[in-house]
């Protein structure tokens, strides 16, 4: 009859993800037929989310600044020409030009130390817009991960309840029949038409959950929903890979962006210390004497005193916020360690889970399901405990669904907590 007909002996679940009825997400391109629409794998998502995104071209102006910045640091102080006229125009012997000195000189300043702290700091800065680009680029991978894994696990549902809604009609139709032959009560009929009202609801639901998640997803590129994905959940991490995941902590680029933050200011203070002693000005050209009717070479040197410790609170100030970035950094990476330990637990329960749930729970309750469908069928069982153990089979089937879910977004968020880019990583999605 109806069970016996409609449900494998294996769970439902399996048959969708460890048979591999599902397309595999290494395939990506157009599908064929007249209302084509684009087949996206996680990769091919994440790579537009990373070309399009809008926050993402923030960084490309911001990464041109700071290059421009660079070579704007690289410009010294101009050149100055200096002309002096001296003992002409007077009275006596300096009548007219007769007595003219006439000097003609170049002055420089020597601050090519101070020049090179420049560059470096404003490199330090290009440094530190590169890495907050790769931060966010992490997260909008990471979170174009999440949707895609969203999709799938609400497209895996879909086909549970379409299976389940199904399974009410045919259950209806026995209902009735049985009704008719005066084998089971009326009120057993109204409850399976409302059992089958909530199915087809819960149907509805699950479509209108698609459609929205498929417009959050486009929008990480600006694009449209005319597209569909394909994957499997069942590609988990080994207990052995979650522990190596712990040793990449550091690779995070929000630490990466602390680095370069104190490095950034240790070039700020190389800059201050340079500063506090002015650079020297030297000068040299050729002086014209008209009494003498020669020409005569000159040079001078021109040094500041009493720069000495003028930078000294700034300095100080940098020093103290060196150590601040620092201690911010050693927090950062503890609440990453804490939260990234969190998920290695939650991620070792979901196997647990998938693993008692498959080998135990469901194959259990589908023998069961079994029995109770020949046993109602013979009179010998009542709707309401046929349609518990329907029931209890169902929610073991979405527990299961949940658990592969669970993995996955637990997974990307370990990966976005390490700095690894979800794109880079070679899955079997």
């Amino acid at each position: 009859m109806f069970f016996g007909k409609k449900l494998s002996k294996k769970p439902i679940i399996n048959r969708y993800f460890v048979s591999g009825m599902l397309i595999s997400m290494s395939f990506s391109g157009m599908s064929v037929g007249v209302n084509a629409q684009e087949i996206l794998t996680l990769n091919d998502a994440i790579s537009l989310s990373l070309q399009q995104h809008p926050e993402l071209h923030v960084f490309t102006h911001k990464s041109e600044a700071a290059k421009a910045l660079i070579t704007q640091a690289e410009v010294g102080t101009p050149k100055v020409v200096n002309a002096q006229l001296e003992d002409f125009l007077g009275s006596g012997n300096n009548s007219g030009v007769s007595g003219l000195q006439a000097t003609l000189s170049i002055s420089w300043l020597l601050e090519n130390d101070i020049i090179e702290s420049r560059v470096n700091l404003a490199s330090s800065k290009a440094d530190a817009t590169s890495i907050d680009q790769e931060v966010r680029a992490v997260d909008i991978a990471a979170n174009t991960a999440q949707l895609y894994i969203t999709l799938l696990a609400q497209k895996e549902n879909l086909k549970l309840a379409k299976i389940a809604e199904d399974q009410a009609k045919d259950l209806l139709d026995n209902v009735e029949g049985r009704v008719k032959a005066a084998k089971a009560n009326a009120i057993d009929e109204l409850r399976a038409r409302a059992s089958l009202s909530l199915y087809e609801l819960e149907v509805e639901d699950l479509v209108h959950e698609i459609a929205a998640t498929k417009s959050a997803l486009a929008a990480q590129w600006k694009g449209t929903t005319n597209f569909s994905v394909t994957g499997t959940l069942t590609n988990i991490p080994s207990i052995s890979e979650l522990d190596e995941v712990l040793k990449r902590l550091k690779e995070n680029p929000k630490i990466q962006r602390y680095i370069l933050q104190q490095q950034e200011i240790e070039s700020e203070i190389d800059l201050a210390v340079v500063e506090e002693s002015p650079a020297w000005e030297v000068s040299t050209g050729i002086r014209r004497n008209e009494v003498i009717d020669d020409f005569a070479f000159v040079a001078g040197i021109s040094i500041p005193i009493g720069g000495e410790g003028r930078n000294k609170g700034l300095i100080t100030s940098l020093r103290a916020k060196q150590s601040q970035s620092a201690a911010e950094s050693d927090a950062l990476l503890q609440s990453i360690s804490t939260d990234a330990l969190l998920l290695t637990h939650k991620l070792k329960h979901s196997l647990h889970v998938i693993q008692k749930l498959s080998n135990s729970s469901i194959p259990v309750l589908e023998k069961a399901n079994e029995q109770a469908s020949r046993a109602y069928n013979i009179g010998s069982y009542s709707y309401t405990d046929l349609f518990a153990v329907q029931k209890e089979l169902l929610n073991a089937q979405k527990s299961l669904i949940d658990a592969y879910t669970n993995i996955q977004l637990s997974n990307i968020e370990l990966e976005r907590l390490t700095g690894t880019s979800v794109s880079k990583n070679e899955r079997a999605l």
